[in-house]
């Protein structure tokens, strides 16, 4: 499991940079073993795999996400879907069309996510 766990952690670095760092300090810092299992199963195995691309993945851990109404994880979903190639205006569309399924104040709550993202890593 550690080849996986820094396999993880250097796919979360490189799709995630300084904003991911920032997220994941609290949890290696106060819940290791939480971080060691996302960095080695999530990031050092599933999100390594090449069935679909890394856009795709964003795509749907981002539209999982908001369907959950979990939106503290979003911002770094959203920096990871910026730097495999996602834009700016494919992640609106993505949540224009999440709107009839979901409802208006997820996708509403998901955009504020998304603006505060924008703000912090232009």
């Amino acid at each position: 499991m550690n080849k996986n766990i820094n396999s993880g952690l250097n796919h979360f670095a490189n799709l995630s940079g300084e904003y991911g760092a920032k997220a994941l300090a609290p949890i290696k810092d106060h819940f290791p073993d939480l971080a060691e299992y996302i960095m080695g199963a999530a990031y050092g195995d599933i999100f390594q795999r090449n069935t679909i691309g890394d856009d795709w993945k964003e795509v749907a851990v981002i539209s999982a996400l908001i369907a959950m109404g979990q939106y503290e994880q979003l911002g770094v979903h959203y920096v990871m879907a910026l730097s495999v190639g996602v834009t700016e205006e494919q992640l609106k569309g993505v949540l224009l069309h999440l709107v009839p399924a979901l409802g208006a104040p997820r996708v509403i709550s998901a955009f504020n996510v998304l603006l505060e993202v924008l703000e912090e890593v232009k």
